[in-house]
C-alpha cells in the first residue's frame, strides 16, 4: 500500500484529519550537491572546484552529517574522475531520470545519469554506506531510462553502476550492454515489477510505516493513542522504538547520526554482543514452537551435528558455546512449562500510532503470551553477573520494562483480549536465572513508567538540534567518525586525572 501510494502521486488516501507531515530529506541535499557539481561543470568549472563550493551548501546541517556529506562527494567524485579515464568525458543530464509511458504516466528514478560524446550512459546509484553487488529489478528499470532518455546523442552503451560514499567502491550491475539488450532486461525482468509497484493494496507494518501516505488511516496498527503522552506533536511524523530512547538518552546526536540518518558504521562485535544476539536467535526458535525449553534440546557446544535440532541453522557455533551457560540458566524458569500459557508471538516486532503524538511507535517484546485474561510480555536479558540490586532498581536500570508497561496499558491489553498486563525481566547469568515481575496493576510503578516515557518522549519528540552528549560510550561509539566532539570525553577524564581529582565525571 505505501509503495503504491509513492508511484501514484497523484492518489490521496482517506486518512481523515490526519496528513503525514514531512521531515527533512537530508540525503536529498546530498544529491542536489551531486547534481549542482555536474550541472557546474557541464558549464566549464573546473570539478573540483565545483566540489568546494558546495561546502556552504551544507552548513546548516548537523555537525556529523556535514563531515558524511564533504566525505561522500570526495568519494563519488574521485570515481567520477577515474571513470571518465576509462570511457571519456561524461556529461551530467540528470538526477531524476523521467520518461514518458503514457498521457498519464511517466517512468522515473532517483539516479544521476551521466552521458559521454560517444553515446556512452552511465546511471548512478548512491548507496550511503557500500555499494549493493547484487543484481535486481531495479537495475533493469534504470538501464531502460537510460537507454530512453532523450538527448542529442544516440546512446550505444548503456551501464548501471552502484557507488558505495562511504568507501567510493563501486559496482556495475550491468556493463556496456546495447540499448536492445537492455531492453530485452527491462521487458523480462523490470517492467512486471514496475506494473506490481502501481498496484499494490496490502498493509503491512513495519519500519516504513512512519514515511507513508496512508499511516494515520490504517488499522493494521496498534492503536496506542497517549502513549508518549504528549501535549502536541513533534515537528514531523516519526517513528520511535524503547532502543531508540536509550540511545537518544545517551547521547542525542548519535540517535541522529546513527538511526535517523543512517550514517556508515563501525560495529564493534563483542562477547556481550554476540552471546546476547544468539542467546534471543535460539530462545525465539524454541518459543516459537509453542513448548517449554528442555535440557535435551539444548546440545552441547562441542555436538556440532545436534546445533541444528532447535531453528535449521539459527545460530552460529562459536556463537551458540558463548550463549549456552545462559540458555541452561533459562532452563528452569522457561514460563511455557505453565500448561495455563498461551503462545501470540516471539521475537516480533510490533508497530502502533500514537495519534497524539503522530508517532509510530514500535515494540519488540522477547515473547508476547495469554495466562488466563493477563497479558505477558518478557524481556530477556544476559549479563556476567547478576545484578546487586532490587527490583526497583532493576525497573530503573532497563527503560523497556517501563516502555511495555506503558504500551500495555495505552493499548496491547486490549488489542489482545486481555483485561491486565505484566512485564517479565529475565535476567540470565551463568550460573542461574531471575525473573521479576511488574505489573500494570501496581498505580505507584504505572506513575513512574509513565514519568519515565514522557520526559524521553518529550524531549526525542521536540529536538531538531541533535546536539552530542559526550559520554564514557564515546570510546566505541558506531558512528564517532562523524562526531566532532568524539573525544571530548576522553580528553577530560585524562585531564582531571593529571591534576589529581579524584571526581572525573565530564559534569563536575
Amino acid at each position: 500500500m505505501s509503495l503504491a501510494l509513492k508511484v501514484r502521486p497523484q492518489t490521496t488516501p482517506d486518512t481523515g484529519e490526519w496528513v503525514r507531515r514531512r521531515g527533512p530529506f537530508v540525503l536529498g541535499v546530498l544529491a542536489d550537491a551531486i547534481q549542482d557539481v555536474g550541472r557546474r561543470v557541464n558549464h566549464g568549472y573546473d570539478l573540483w572546484e565545483a566540489v568546494r563550493r558546495q561546502a556552504r551548501r551544507f552548513e546548516s546541517q548537523h555537525e556529523g552529517v556535514r563531515q558524511f556529506f564533504d566525505h561522500a562527494l570526495t568519494q563519488f567524485f574521485e570515481y567520477h574522475e577515474a571513470r571518465e579515464e576509462e570511457i571519456g568525458a561524461l556529461r551530467f543530464l540528470d538526477g531524476w531520470p523521467d520518461i514518458q509511458k503514457g498521457p498519464r504516466a511517466s517512468l522515473f528514478a532517483w539516479s544521476l545519469l551521466y552521458e559521454t560524446d560517444t553515446g556512452c550512459r552511465e546511471i548512478r546509484r548512491i548507496r550511503v554506506a557500500t555499494a549493493n553487488s547484487k543484481l535486481s529489478p531495479w537495475a533493469y528499470v534504470a538501464a531502460h531510462l537510460a537507454a530512453k532518455y532523450q538527448t542529442g546523442t544516440e546512446p550505444q552503451r548503456i551501464w548501471v553502476t552502484e557507488i558505495g560514499l562511504n568507501d567510493g567502491i563501486e559496482f556495475h550491475l550491468i556493463s556496456g550492454e546495447s540499448p536492445d539488450r537492455v531492453e530485452e532486461l527491462y521487458q523480462s525482468g523490470g517492467r512486471d515489477f514496475v506494473l506490481a509497484a502501481t498496484k499494490g493494496e496490502e498493509r503491512v507494518p513495519g519500519r516504513t510505516c512512519g514515511s507513508c501516505e496512508y499511516l494515520g488511516g490504517c488499522d493494521s496498527l496498534i492503536p496506542l493513542n497517549g502513549f508518549l503522552q504528549a501535549n502536541s506533536p513533534g515537528p514531523w511524523t516519526r517513528s520511535v522504538s524503547a532502543s531508540d530512547l536509550v540511545l537518544y538518552e545517551a547521547c542525542p546526536s548519535r540517535w541522529y547520526m546513527e538511526r535517523e540518518i543512517h550514517l556508515p558504521r563501525v560495529e564493534e562485535g563483542s562477547e556481550p554482543l554476540l552471546r546476547g544476539l544468539a542467546t534471543h536467535q535460539w530462545l525465539a526458535q524454541a518459543h516459537g514452537r509453542a513448548k517449554a525449553c528442555s535440557v535435551d534440546e539444548l546440545p552441547d557446544p562441542a555436538d556440532i551435528d545436534r546445533l541444528g535440532s532447535v531453528g535449521e541453522a539459527a545460530v552460529d557455533p562459536g556463537d551458540y558455546e558463548l550463549a549456552y551457560p545462559f540458555l541452561r540458566s533459562h532452563l528452569d524458569c522457561c514460563p511455557l512449562h505453565d500448561e495455563s500459557i498461551r503462545s501470540l508471538t516471539a521475537e516480533r516486532t510490533l508497530y502502533a500510532f500514537d495519534a497524539q503524538a503522530d508517532a509510530v511507535i514500535a515494540t519488540k517484546a522477547d515473547a508476547f503470551w495469554l495466562r488466563g485474561d493477563t497479558l505477558i510480555m518478557r524481556e530477556i536479558k544476559t549479563v556476567q553477573a547478576q545484578p546487586e540490586a532490587d527490583k526497583d532498581e532493576i525497573f530503573s536500570a532497563f527503560l523497556a520494562v517501563a516502555w511495555d508497561l506503558v504500551a500495555l496499558d495505552t493499548g496491547f491489553i486490549g488489542h489482545f483480549g486481555a483485561a491486565r498486563g505484566e512485564v517479565q525481566l529475565e535476567i540470565l547469568s551463568p550460573d542461574v536465572a531471575v525473573v521479576h515481575t511488574y505489573s500494570t496493576d501496581d498505580a505507584a510503578l504505572m506513575k513512574m513508567a509513565r514519568g519515565r516515557i514522557r520526559r524521553l518522549g518529550r524531549d526525542w519528540l521536540a529536538d531538531v538540534q541533535w546536539t552530542p552528549t559526550p559520554n564514557p560510550g564515546c570510546t566505541h561509539c558506531s558512528v564517532r567518525r562523524w562526531c566532532g566532539v568524539r573525544d571530548a570525553w576522553a580528553h577530560a577524564v585524562a585531564t582531571k586525572v593529571a591534576a589529581g581529582a579524584e571526581d572525573i565525571s565530564l559534569a563536575s
